[in-house]
This record gives C-alpha cells, sequence and structure tokens, in this order.
C-alpha cells in the first residue's frame, strides 16, 4: 500500500510539471514578445513594417524564400521574419536551398538566389536580395492591389513577348506577370491605344511608326499615360522619324554605337557595355547598386535645347573607358577606333527618363524612358545581372505606381568618447592603479576582521 501511494504521488508530481510546462509553452508562443533596449532600435521592425503587418491580420501571410543553407544571409533573414510573425498572427515563412529543391524553383520561376516570393489571398510579390524596404514595399502592395496594364507596340518587326527563342520577351513577359503587370500586345493602327494601357511600349521596332501612329504615342503620353521605348542602333539614314520624335521632347538619340572595353575585362564582348554608373537622385536608380549589360546599344542623352515643361534626366551611363563610335562602317569591319573630332568619350548616357511638369516643378502629365537598346530584355539577356530589375523599376515609375514607401535603414550611432589630456589620465589612473589599490584595501580589511573574530 505504501508503494502504491509513493508511485501514485509520482505520477501525479509529474503530470502537473507536465501540465504546467505545456501552459507555458502555450503562454510563450501565444504571447511571445521581445524587447529591443537599443536606443536606435536596430533589432525591431520600422513602424511602416508593423502596420502593414496589422493591416493584413485577416489573411494568412506566406513567405517562400530560396537561401543556400549555409548562408549567414538565412539566418539574418530569418530573425526578420520571426520579428514578423510576432507582429502576425498567421505569418508563415519555409526557406528553400535551389539546388535541394529544384523542381519547386522552376515551378515558381526562381532563377537567382536569395529571392523571395510574399503571398496574400490570391495575390504574390517577388523580391530578389530582399532588405526591410523591398519587403515593406511588396507588403504595401499587396495591401492596396491595383490592376496595372502594359501594352507592348507590335507590327513593326518589335520583339514578340511569346517567342521562346534567345530574341523574345516571353521571360520579360513572365516577369511582368509575376509582378502583378497585365501584358497585351497592340497594333496602334488597329487598336489605337486602348483606355487600359498605363504603359504603351515600342521595344525594337525595325521599321518606323506612320505619323498617324506617331500622334497616337504622343497623345497618350500628353494623356498622363507611360510610354516605354526601347530603340536599338539602326543604319545610316533610316530612323529619321524616331530621331525627331525624340529631340521633340528634349532627347537626342545618337546615330552612333557604344564601345566599351571594360566589359572584355569581365568576360563581356566590346559591343556590350557594361553599366554600373546610374543617378541617385531619380526613383528608378535610386539606391540601384547592381549591374546591367546592354548588348549592341546606342547613345542617348538629354538634349541642350531641352524644353521647360519636360524635365529629362539621364540614368544609366557605361564606363569611362567606353564612347560612342559613330563610323558604323569601320566598325562592323572590326576597325573602329577613338576619334576625338567624331565620336563622344565616356561615359556615355544609355538611358533617360522624361517626365512633364508644371512651372512650379509639379508632375503633370506623362512618364517616359527612352533606352539606346532593347536586347538587354530578350530571353538571351534578361536574367543577366540587374537587367530584369533594371526593367522593372523603369515599367514601375512609367507606370505611377505610387505604392513605394521610404524606409531608412537604422544604424547604430557612432559616438566616440573625447577626452582631453587630463581626463585620460585620470582614467587611465583609476583603471590601473585606482581599482587593484581598492581590492586589495578591501582585503586586507577583510583579513582583519576575520583574525579578530577568530
Amino acid at each position: 500500500m505504501k508503494h502504491f501511494f509513493i508511485r501514485s504521488q509520482l505520477i501525479l508530481v509529474s503530470l502537473v510539471l507536465l501540465a504546467t510546462l505545456v501552459m507555458m509553452m502555450a503562454l510563450v508562443t501565444r504571447y511571445n514578445k521581445r524587447w529591443d533596449f537599443t536606443e536606435e532600435k536596430i533589432y525591431s521592425l520600422s513602424d511602416s513594417t508593423a502596420e502593414l503587418l496589422e493591416k493584413l491580420h485577416l489573411g494568412v501571410v506566406e513567405v517562400l524564400a530560396f537561401y543556400p543553407s549555409d548562408d549567414s544571409a538565412r539566418k539574418e533573414f530569418e530573425m526578420f521574419l520571426k520579428e514578423c510573425q510576432i507582429k502576425h498572427p498567421r505569418f508563415r515563412y519555409s526557406f528553400y536551398d535551389p539546388d535541394r529543391a529544384p523542381s519547386l524553383a522552376k515551378e515558381l520561376h526562381v532563377k537567382d538566389l536569395y529571392t523571395i516570393i510574399v503571398r496574400y489571398e490570391s495575390r504574390q510579390e517577388r523580391i530578389v536580395r530582399p532588405t526591410e524596404e523591398s519587403f515593406t514595399n511588396a507588403l504595401f502592395r499587396l495591401a492596396s492591389p491595383r490592376t496595372l496594364n502594359i501594352c507592348f507596340v507590335t507590327g513593326h518587326g518589335e520583339a514578340a513577348i511569346t517567342r521562346e527563342d534567345r530574341d523574345g520577351y516571353k521571360l520579360f513577359r513572365e516577369a511582368l506577370e509575376d509582378s502583378n503587370y497585365v501584358v497585351h500586345e497592340i497594333i496602334l493602327a488597329r487598336d489605337k491605344v486602348p483606355a487600359l494601357c498605363h504603359v504603351v511600349s515600342v521595344a525594337g521596332p525595325h521599321r518606323d511608326l506612320d505619323r498617324d501612329e506617331w500622334n497616337l504615342v504622343r497623345r497618350a503620353f500628353r494623356e498622363g499615360r507611360g510610354v516605354l521605348f526601347l530603340i536599338d542602333p539602326m543604319d545610316p539614314g533610316t530612323g529619321e522619324p524616331f530621331i525627331k520624335f525624340m529631340r521633340e521632347i528634349g532627347v537626342v538619340l545618337g546615330m552612333d554605337v557604344v564601345v566599351d572595353k571594360m566589359s572584355r575585362m569581365v568576360g563581356g564582348d566590346f559591343l556590350v557595355p557594361l553599366v554600373s554608373q546610374y543617378v541617385n537622385e531619380h526613383p528608378i536608380t535610386s539606391n540601384f547598386d547592381m549591374a546591367t549589360f546592354f548588348p549592341v546599344a546606342r547613345s542617348v542623352q538629354p538634349s541642350t535645347e531641352s524644353r521647360e515643361d519636360l524635365e529629362v534626366t539621364p540614368l544609366a551611363f557605361s564606363s569611362s573607358g567606353s564612347w560612342a563610335e559613330t563610323n558604323l562602317k569601320e566598325l562592323e569591319a572590326g576597325e573602329a577606333a577613338f576619334e576625338t573630332e567624331f565620336d563622344l568619350s565616356g561615359p556615355i548616357p544609355i538611358a533617360v527618363a522624361v517626365e512633364e511638369v508644371r512651372s512650379d516643378g509639379l508632375a503633370l502629365g506623362g512618364r517616359m524612358v527612352v533606352v539606346g537598346d532593347s536586347d538587354f530584355l530578350t530571353n538571351a539577356y534578361v536574367d543577366l545581372s540587374g537587367n530584369r530589375d533594371f526593367a522593372l523599376r523603369m515599367v514601375q515609375w512609367v507606370s505611377k505606381d505610387d505604392r513605394i514607401l521610404s524606409i531608412r535603414p537604422r544604424q547604430p550611432k557612432f559616438e566616440p568618447l573625447l577626452m582631453t589630456r587630463r581626463q585620460r589620465l585620470v582614467l587611465l589612473s583609476v583603471t590601473l592603479l585606482g581599482l587593484p589599490v581598492l581590492c586589495l584595501l578591501l582585503g586586507s580589511i577583510r583579513m582583519l576582521l576575520r583574525n579578530r573574530q577568530s
């Protein structure tokens, strides 16, 4: 009987301890709380991120992150996601190594490491190398959905958005659709510019537009829509209507080809300019630090006779060792060399942004981006370095997608301790002399007291 009582007591105590542990785990899981005691709150979410997570609390926010298994960036980003879990009760995330889950990466069109897909309800956003700012902007777009339509003009030999060969735009179209754009093909002579088009794109035309088609493009720009021109170099004597139209909006379209010897140093070609210089003051290129490549590009730069109602900004430049070659016959024969009298020395602007403004400097009408190359978005080059990201930034700007939040990264303050010579001497004396003497004195007093007591 005594043994039975002892065993029953042990079982009861074990059950009580187990129930206590379960209750504690439930409380910790449900009411997880962290405190950030740093002055700058560098380990806390920004107010904008926290507010957006609370706004999305009714639905499930799912994050699929593709990171290498043993990568320090993965641990850092996972800490950020755990912070998001605290703010959102239905926030879920999963990490996948693209090398160990190739079928899933292929299914989701993941081609780059450090790619994340954020899902909410039936929508999703894709980010490469996420930061808190880019992640929060993805949440912002998911919380405020909009249907943005981009219309690609056809009928002049433009690159086709359905072609799967190296010269097609299929991969770029998929990138646009992954970013929640709706992509259409239009023929200006037949369809005009439909009212649903937020952006009109003329990508790689091989023939001129006629007068009515140019008028349709002008009208779309004046009505406040976005226009994206990707114009390759042309043979001498061709493309005059393009040059004339660009001159009207304060843009000089060069009859040349950019030659860049720096590209050969990174394994490229002289006619594939390496671009790593961008204008920081423009929304398209602000904080953009990825290299881009433009196969066989022409110069595009602001005109010296720009209009007051148009703001023309160069966006991207080739290296200082490049030049714009005007003798295209010598270039085709492989005998091109820089000539001071005829050629323009680098850095060479390859892309410009145009925006209508009022006299007080506020935006008024349409937006336009002109790039001196269309091949950089073909299937052969769109996934090269930062080409795709640069193009998506251009489309976002010309479409007037203002769902952008600016979040400044929090950095610990650097406050050096400046002391006079006397203060340094006092500190050194206290550290090297005062503290040891104090310890010795206290120890001596303790020994004296113990001896008296004994």
